[in-house]
């Protein structure tokens, strides 16, 4: 008889062991498996408006973020272009320039990029030009786990410098930031083909 009641409190006590492993097993993500978060996603399309005219460029602006600005001093701007939602903000500079300042401002924003090399699996540069609006510059996609993903720059070489870098409040982990980073980085082109400076 004790034998038969040990035997199915050991029973008893197997089963249920059994039975949590096979919900914990359930509860994770076989291994060897990364789990790519809000992958699935569906973000609102954005809809765009000028930014405001009281500075002295303008830009194509998704209602999806927020924008806010301020002088720092004659001919320097500070803005912010924030994505509440995907907990990411675009960080904006503009000076006004003279031509001979051009080469120092344009080395600056190459060291911001390339300062990331040692963390980047890879570093792309696409060049943007438009005659018309006398804006040129580049866009830089910065591979791998990186504080700022996409950064731009865009100049005329003579009268303006604007700089612009995408940062995400979180660790940097480039599979969790993917889809969000995907949706910003179409509001940061259309950022570049709608810049525009007013008359000098």
């Amino acid at each position: 008889m004790k034998r038969q009641r040990t035997y199915k409190i050991f029973m008893g006590i197997y089963i249920l062991l059994l039975l949590l492993l096979v919900m914990m097993a359930c509860s994770f993500p076989a291994s060897g498996k990364k789990v790519k978060a809000n992958s699935k996603l569906n973000f609102p399309k954005a809809v765009y408006a000028s930014t405001t005219d009281s500075l002295p460029f303008t830009f194509d602006l998704s209602n999806q973020a927020k924008f806010t600005w301020q002088k720092n001093k004659p001919g320097e701007y500070f803005c912010n272009v924030i994505y509440p939602s995907l907990n990411a903000q675009l960080y904006c500079t503009y000076h006004a320039i003279t031509s001979d300042k051009f080469r120092d401002f344009a080395e600056e924003s190459r060291k911001m990029v390339y300062q990331h090399s040692t963390v980047a699996t890879g570093i792309n540069e696409k060049r943007y030009d438009n005659d018309l609006s006398h804006v040129h510059g580049i866009l830089y996609d910065i591979q791998g786990n990186v504080a700022t993903p996409v950064q731009i720059a865009l100049t005329d070489s003579t009268y303006y410098f604007f700089n612009a870098s995408l940062y995400f409040n979180m660790t940097p982990n480039v599979d969790s930031i993917a889809p969000a980073l995907n949706y910003i980085r179409k509001d940061i082109i259309r950022i570049m083909e709608s810049f525009k400076v007013k008359s000098h």
